[in-house]
């Protein structure tokens, strides 16, 4: 038998690599990049979810990155930001309505070009500013770990996150 050698199963950006051809904005069926997703986090973290486990589980933690934004949506940095609200807005089609009525929010969401809010388009969401949503629209745990998964398929950017509370906040008052 003859050994090739490869990256390990968990190389990040192998996992980049197999999962842009089927990223919605690129042409990809939305089904089969959640669905890569899953099979990644299988592999990566050595557990197992399936939709039921994800919505019903109330131990799931929020998924991290290692870099110096932890605590983030896994985002690569170079994606378009126009592309990436229209994907949200997409998916809100195919969700529970309480995610779809989050989601929807970034309708009105405008690249920026200067300014702080360039940085945040560059970076993943921050999932203490999704539980803040969540918390805003009386989400339960497991509902919130759901919108977590949402928000990593998309993947929302840390400046979707804080226009959606930015709406959220408007609207209470």
């Amino acid at each position: 038998m003859t050994w090739t050698p490869t990256k390990p199963a968990d190389d990040k950006l192998m996992w980049k690599r197999v999962l842009k051809p089927h990223h919605p904005d690129l042409g990809g069926r939305h089904e089969d990049f959640v669905w890569l997703n899953n099979i990644k986090e299988l592999v990566c973290s050595g557990r197992i979810e399936s939709s039921e486990t994800i919505e019903e589980s109330e131990h799931a933690p929020p998924r991290r990155t290692t870099n110096a934004d932890t605590d983030r949506v896994p985002f690569e940095i170079g994606v378009d930001f126009d592309e990436l609200t229209y994907c949200a807005l997409r998916v809100a089609r195919d969700v529970a309505e309480q995610y779809a009525r989050l989601l929807k929010l970034l309708d009105d969401c405008e690249e920026a070009h200067h300014g702080a809010l360039v940085r945040e388009q560059q970076r993943g969401a921050s999932y203490k500013r999704l539980a803040a949503a969540g918390h805003k629209v009386k989400m339960t745990k497991a509902e919130r770990v759901r919108w977590y998964r949402i928000a990593e398929s998309i993947p929302l950017s840390d400046r979707h996150a804080g226009h959606i509370l930015s709406e959220l906040k408007k609207r209470a008052a």
